[in-house]
């Protein structure tokens, strides 16, 4: 259940406004990258200079294909993008409810994703799920490709 306290300060204010615009951004550059949007320097950089994906590999595709509605392609791309999605718009809807309501509000979420027991179950379910990821990748080969066409791989071969 939700209970109000007290009245935001400008300065939690303020945080809530740069909280709402890094909410928005996955989901307003998920619509825009299907309508075409192009940006040459993302991607994985640890993909990119070493060879090797990191756990968010996957997951811009992941976001892209939940906002056109395609989600057995939102898993296969990532299996978390689907759950994320979901997160930012509860972000940014208890955002802009608090801003509307110039009021904190006391939820049962914002002290869960406080718990430090919580943040390490999560770590671990994620590196986890990059592990089994990166051993898929190691069977199929495709892994030691990337090694080879990496920054690094150019550089030891």
């Amino acid at each position: 259940m939700e209970k109000y306290s007290e009245n935001l300060s400008n300065k939690e204010r303020s945080q809530r406004y740069i909280y709402l615009a890094i909410a928005l951004i996955p989901i307003i550059g998920s619509y825009l990258f299907n309508l075409g949007l192009k940006i040459p320097f993302l991607g994985c950089p640890l993909l990119r200079y070493v060879g090797i994906p990191c756990p968010g590999w996957g997951l811009t595709r992941s976001l892209m294909a939940v906002a056109r509605g395609d989600f057995s392609q939102a898993i296969a791309d990532h299996l978390f993008g689907l759950i994320f999605f979901a997160l930012f718009l509860v972000a940014i809807l208890h955002l802009v409810l608090e801003l509307i309501n110039n009021r904190k509000f006391q939820v049962f979420y914002i002290r869960l994703i406080q718990n430090s027991q919580f943040q390490i179950f999560c770590f671990l379910v994620l590196f986890g799920y990059h592990g089994t990821r990166l051993q898929e990748l190691w069977k199929s080969g495709e892994l030691s490709n990337f090694l080879i066409h990496s920054t690094l791989g150019n550089w030891l071969l």
